[in-house]
């Protein structure tokens, strides 16, 4: 098949300009939110993006959310991805929280950003310096659920389904309990 240089050079310049738009979108939008392209990298090329400078946690809130601080200064509230911890009121509620303070306890992570939600959180994975996310540490843990709704990434979600698979086999954290309920069935019931 024989292009034709008028269509090359129509199609180089489409690209060209799409490639300047999405740009555009992504120093707009970042700005913003105080995150400049400069600390931001596609992972997968579509809605994941990792801080390429590496984040410590200053606050644990509960089992699942945090406050981060990156290598600049700026401090961000993040909701870690995928999982759901006990919510306050919860038996292991308490001992979710502390246990996910004494993890990040003077280590650095790398942050993988999902999105944000409807609180203003961002949503992310934050990974240590072997590669293994701190979500899994919860879940091996058995201080959260994988989180199904809201767990999508299959290669990550699988991989903590058999790791929340083996908390329930050992009976480890909240799988001590004969009927653990989830969170987000304990927030329905309790309306």
């Amino acid at each position: 098949m024989k292009i034709h240089r008028k269509n090359y050079n129509r199609f180089t310049l489409t690209a060209v300009a799409l490639c300047f738009a999405v740009i555009l979108f992504f120093i707009s939008g970042s700005k913003e939110e105080g995150i400049s392209l400069e600390t931001l990298m596609p992972v997968n090329g579509e809605s994941s993006f990792v801080l390429n400078n590496k984040v410590r946690v200053v606050n644990v809130y509960d089992g699942d959310t945090v406050d981060i601080v990156r290598q600049n200064g700026k401090k961000m509230k993040v909701r870690l991805y995928g999982i759901d911890a006990p919510e306050k009121g919860q038996n292991f509620a308490n001992t979710a929280k502390v246990f996910l303070q004494d993890t990040v306890k003077d280590r650095e992570f790398t942050m993988d950003i999902r999105y944000k939600d409807k609180y203003n959180r961002y949503v992310a994975v934050l990974f240590d310096d072997n590669g293994i996310a701190l979500q899994e540490d919860l879940l091996r843990n058995g201080f959260a659920w994988v989180y199904p709704r809201f767990c999508d990434d299959v290669m990550l979600c699988v991989g903590w389904e058999a790791v929340e698979d083996e908390a329930i086999r050992t009976r480890q954290g909240l799988w001590q309990d004969k009927n653990p309920v989830s969170p987000w069935d304990y927030k329905h019931d309790n309306r």
